[in-house]
C-alpha cells in the first residue's frame, strides 16, 4: 500500500506539473494576446503627431490600451513618397488588424500598399476623401476605407479674420499644385473669399526651396493663411521668416505654427480631435462594421480653437481689436 501511494503521489504530482505547465502557458497566451494597430504617417511633424495622440488617446477610453491589450506598429515615409510602400510592408509583417493612415498621399498609396482586404482602413488629415478616390461620398465609407476629415470651415475662418483684421480686403496662400488636398482648399477658399467679398490669391510652389522666393509675391495681401499644405507644413519657419520681413500677419490652420511664434493667429480644427474621430470609426471597424457603412466624420464646431498671440501682433505693429479683450485665446 504504501509503494502504491507513492507511485500514486508522484504520478498525481506529475500530472499536476504538467497540467500548471499548461495552464500558465493558456494563461500566458491570454495575457500576450493584443489588438495590433498599424499607424503610417507621412514623416514627423508636431501636427500629425497630435493626431495619433488623439487617435491613440480616444483608443483607450473605448478599452483599446496600449501596452496592455493593444500595440502600435508605427513607420513613416519621412515624407518621400517612393518610400511609402517599404513603410506600409514594414506594417504588415506585425499583421495588423486595422491601420490608420495619416494624409491623403499615404492615404491613396494603402489601397495597392495593403493587398489584404480585409484590413480595415482608416484615414486622418485628409481634407476631401472623396475627390481623393477614398470612398464614394461624404455620407458613405469606401470598400476598404472611412475615416476623420479635417476640412475646416473657410467661411467661419474668413468671418474671424475680418473681426480680427478691421477693414480686410484679401488674403493668399501658398500651395502644392501637386496635392489633392491643396487644389481642394483653393477652390473651396475662393468660393468662401467671394461670399465674404475678399479678393484671393493663391501662389503656387513647386518645392520647399522656391518658398521664400514665391512668397514675395504675397506682398500687399491683408493676411496670409497658412493651410494644411504637405509642402508648406514642412517649411513653416521659411514661410513665416517671409512674411515677417513683408509685414504680413499669417493666420494658421493648425495650433502648432502659433506656439512656435510663426503664426498672428490660429482658426484651427483641433487635431487631437481629428484623430479622436478617427479612433471613434476604428472601434466600430475593429468589432466587425464594413467600412462602406461608416460615414466619413467632418469636424464639429466643438472641434475648432481660436488662437490669437499679443507678441506677433506686437511685432507687425498692429493692434488686436478691442472684442477681442474678453477672449479666453491669447497665448501670450
Amino acid at each position: 500500500m504504501r509503494a502504491i501511494s507513492r507511485r500514486t503521489l508522484l504520478s498525481l504530482a506529475i500530472v499536476a506539473a504538467l497540467g500548471t505547465g499548461l495552464s500558465g502557458e493558456a494563461t500566458s497566451q491570454t495575457a500576450t494576446a493584443q489588438t495590433v494597430i498599424g499607424i503610417a504617417n507621412l514623416g514627423p511633424h508636431p501636427s500629425l503627431t497630435r493626431t495619433i495622440a488623439g487617435f491613440k488617446e480616444e483608443m483607450a477610453k473605448a478599452g483599446y490600451i496600449d501596452g496592455k491589450n493593444t500595440s502600435y506598429v508605427y513607420s513613416d515615409a519621412n515624407f518621400t513618397q517612393a518610400l511609402m510602400p517599404q513603410m506600409f510592408a514594414q506594417i504588415l509583417t506585425k499583421k495588423p488588424a486595422l491601420i490608420l493612415t495619416l494624409t491623403t498621399s499615404v492615404s491613396q498609396v494603402a489601397r495597392s500598399a495593403v493587398p489584404d482586404r480585409r484590413i480595415p482602413l482608416i484615414f486622418a488629415e485628409v481634407t476631401d476623401p472623396v475627390v481623393a478616390g477614398l470612398v464614394p461620398n461624404w455620407t458613405h465609407g469606401g470598400d476598404r476605407f472611412t475615416g476623420a476629415s479635417d476640412l475646416q470651415d473657410f467661411d467661419a475662418m474668413l468671418v474671424f479674420a475680418k473681426r480680427l483684421f478691421p477693414g480686410l480686403t484679401s488674403f493668399g496662400v501658398l500651395y502644392s499644385p501637386g496635392e489633392a488636398n491643396d487644389v481642394v482648399t483653393n477652390q473651396a477658399l475662393e468660393a468662401a473669399a467671394e461670399r465674404a467679398g475678399l479678393t484671393f490669391k493663391a501662389v503656387s510652389v513647386e518645392a520647399v526651396n522656391d518658398l521664400a522666393q514665391r512668397a514675395q509675391l504675397l506682398k500687399g495681401v491683408g493676411f496670409v493663411y497658412l493651410t494644411g499644405s504637405n509642402l508648406v507644413q514642412s517649411a513653416i519657419p521659411s514661410v513665416a521668416a517671409s512674411m515677417a520681413r513683408l509685414r504680413v500677419p499669417i493666420i494658421s490652420s493648425e495650433t502648432e505654427a502659433i506656439k512656435q511664434g510663426m503664426a498672428t493667429a490660429s482658426f484651427a480644427v483641433s487635431l487631437e480631435s481629428v484623430g479622436a474621430n478617427a479612433a471613434r470609426l476604428a472601434v466600430r471597424a475593429l468589432k466587425g462594421e464594413p467600412t462602406n457603412l461608416l460615414p466619413v466624420v467632418k469636424p464639429a464646431s466643438s472641434d475648432y480653437v481660436t488662437s490669437i498671440s499679443r507678441r506677433e501682433f506686437a511685432k507687425l505693429g498692429l493692434q488686436i481689436p478691442s472684442s477681442f479683450e474678453s477672449c479666453q485665446c491669447f497665448i501670450n
